[in-house]
């Protein structure tokens, strides 16, 4: 009896032994965290430098009083355009206005000039209205050059080396439209107030734009025919912005930590200098934030290389 006691001990305490040892060795479940993942393009990129700039008509022609008098009739409105030698104002002497109440006159005597334009263009100003009373050589109006209109440039010192004469721009509107034009020259001196230089940009072909007009000129920084980039979103950096680095997948379920070095940033791209990465190569574009070194993912089935 004391053998079957000794030997029903010794099996329950091996049945034990052996359960615990079952739960020592079971394995632990690792939960990935949800991602999604995308390769590198490769392809053209350029970086751009956007600089404000406002219309301006470089050219107006004077029209001034060939005589003292009065203005008897006004033949122009503000903007209308104008032919050369076109009739703008009249204008009666006083000598002439004083005879217009004089009922015993008996010499025909008008005294009316007429003030024609010597050039086309679009009435920019007008200085008097009719009525008015002006010596000779007053300015009556304005006549601006259309063959002269340029949007003026504002170019910072330090940005002025981007800027080089005789290439193409892209002129933006404030409605978001653009056209083409050309940096044609720079002015001698700086502006004092800004210390910005100013540079002239002729439009490739003409529109009807208004002066003081403020758009943006973009002009071309930088430019690489082959470059290859990754999503902003897989793009991650420390709070100085000195040290950038992704996170690239080397399995289906790991992503280590990769030190990168970026170049040319466009809207939604950003390049990738270092290291050189392969088309094959995947990277975390979501769920990548606050990861270490070394992390645990589960891909998603939307990822951009699935698509």
């Amino acid at each position: 009896m004391k053998k079957n006691i000794l030997a029903g001990l010794i099996s329950l305490i091996v049945v034990t032994g052996c359960n615990q040892g079952t739960n020592k060795t079971l394995p632990e479940s690792r939960a990935g965290i949800p991602v999604t993942v995308t390769s590198v393009r490769e392809g053209q990129m350029v970086s751009y430098l956007d600089l404000s700039a406002t219309s301006s008509f470089l050219f107006k022609a004077a029209i001034k009083a060939p005589a003292t008098g009065y203005i008897d009739n006004t033949l122009i409105n503000l903007g209308d355009k104008v032919n050369k030698n076109q009739t703008l104002f009249t204008i009666r002497t006083k000598e002439a206005s004083a005879l217009l109440g004089d009922s015993l006159k008996s010499l025909e005597f008008s005294g009316l000039f007429e003030v024609k334009t010597a050039t086309s263009g679009q009435i920019s100003s007008i200085e008097h209205p009719t009525g008015d009373y002006v010596a000779e050589g007053d300015l009556l109006c304005q006549v601006a050059i259309p063959e002269s209109f340029a949007f003026i440039l504002d170019v910072p010192f330090e940005l002025s080396s981007f800027v080089k004469l005789n290439t193409v721009c892209e002129i933006i509107l404030p409605d978001s439209t653009s056209v083409k034009g050309t940096i044609k020259s720079r002015f001698p001196a700086m502006a004092a107030n800004s210390q910005t230089e100013r540079f002239i940009v002729k439009l490739a072909e003409p529109k009807n734009l208004p002066e003081n007009l403020t758009a943006k000129i973009r002009i071309t920084k930088e430019s690489v025919k082959t470059a290859f980039s990754l999503p902003k979103s897989c793009i991650l950096t420390d709070e100085t912005m000195q040290q950038f680095w992704v996170m690239k997948l080397i399995n289906d379920s790991t992503a280590i930590k990769v030190q990168v070095k970026t170049g040319i940033n466009e809207d939604e791209y950003v390049q990738i200098t270092k290291p050189s990465f392969k088309p094959s190569d995947l990277f975390l574009s979501s769920g990548n934030f606050g990861l270490g070194d070394t992390a645990y993912v589960k891909v998603r089935k939307n990822s951009e290389h699935e698509q």
